[in-house]
């Protein structure tokens, strides 16, 4: 981690701190992985509500395609190197449930996504299966 005063990331980037947030999740809604990559580090880390979902670009674009939910962004804070979004989380398949999230971004000194570790409420276990 890099100092926030001294050291802050790149913002030239990618323009406006926490535009890779929504990006990310424009792409992900649209299908558009090529896309969705180009805002990821090399070592990224994505985390689901119960453990590592993908590591790496090319795992956490596996983990991504197989997943069957869409994103409604709603909120997006930034603080510092942190971008934290909330939102409601739909499935695509019927009957089509929704469920509130939390993620919290960080990241790396060019700008581009590191990490992501994600929060849900009121999940089933059914629900749980297709966030990871």
């Amino acid at each position: 981690m890099w100092d926030v005063e001294t050291d802050p990331p790149d913002r030239s980037a990618h323009g406006v701190p926490g535009e890779q947030v929504y990006l990310s999740y424009a792409y992900l809604n649209a299908g558009d992985y090529d896309a969705f990559a180009s805002l990821l580090a090399d070592d990224v880390t994505v985390q689901g509500p119960h453990g590592t979902a993908g590591r790496g670009r090319d795992g956490v674009i596996a983990a991504e395609t197989s997943r069957q939910f869409r994103y409604s962004v709603e909120d997006v804070w930034v603080a510092g190197p942190r971008i934290v979004a909330t939102g409601i989380l739909y499935t695509r398949q019927a009957p089509v449930r929704e469920t509130d999230f939390a993620a919290i971004f960080t990241l790396s000194k060019s700008g581009l996504i590191s990490s992501c570790r994600t929060y849900v409420s009121h999940i089933s276990a059914d629900q749980a299966m297709e966030v990871n």
